[in-house]
């Protein structure tokens, strides 16, 4: 049900965010025609609603499009996810604490589970924990571009790695609620889907 509620959220933002982007291109549009007479610019002049119409539709289309690719789907209801970059993404389920990150595997063999992450400099680094698993180390580090996974079995090991290699140190880590809030909210709510 969250699902549904949230996508009908997601198509009511994205007609009011085309319109408001179809204005503004037409406003565009209106001032070049005043220093540059193109026939195309004088119809749009004239024919103002049925252009800020077209010009909306093509745009909600648009939008809805970028909101299904990776880099605007965040999920819907209660699976919200975060693209960390490289074409990974954290999920998670019913906005609980643990975050996934499903295809990278620990020495343990089971795929990352977090509490507390962040991302820096295209590194993931993060808590181990699960709701399910024991983890044999407790802090990761987790290079985006290559893939390359350093584990820690303390939190001391983890700071001074962390320090060393300018990431994030274990009081600078942050929860998924967190993490989630700060990549979809201020200007990016405010001007995409």
């Amino acid at each position: 049900m969250e699902v549904l509620f949230h996508f009908i959220f997601q198509l009511i933002k994205i007609g009011v965010l085309a319109s408001i982007y179809s204005f503004i291109v037409i406003g565009i549009l209106l001032i070049i025609g005043k220093s540059k007479p193109i026939e195309y610019l004088k119809r749009v002049k004239s024919e103002k609603k049925k252009y800020w119409f077209s010009f909306g539709f093509l745009i909600s289309i648009g939008l809805f499009i970028f909101s299904f690719t990776y880099w605007g789907n965040h999920g819907l209801g209660d699976g919200p996810m975060i693209p960390i970059g490289h074409w990974e993404t954290i999920e998670n389920i019913n906005w609980n604490e643990y975050g996934y990150l499903k295809g990278q595997k620990t020495s343990d063999g089971i795929d990352i589970e977090t509490t507390k992450f962040k991302v820096t400099n295209d590194k993931l680094s993060g808590n181990l924990k699960s709701s399910f698993y024991e983890f044999e180390n407790s802090y990761f580090v987790l290079d985006l571009k290559t893939d390359e996974i350093t584990e820690f079995k303390t939190e001391s090991e983890f700071n001074k790695y962390a320090a060393k290699n300018e990431l994030p140190k274990s009081n600078e880590l942050l929860s998924f609620e967190d993490n989630y809030r700060n990549h979809c909210s201020g200007i990016r709510f405010l001007l995409l889907p």
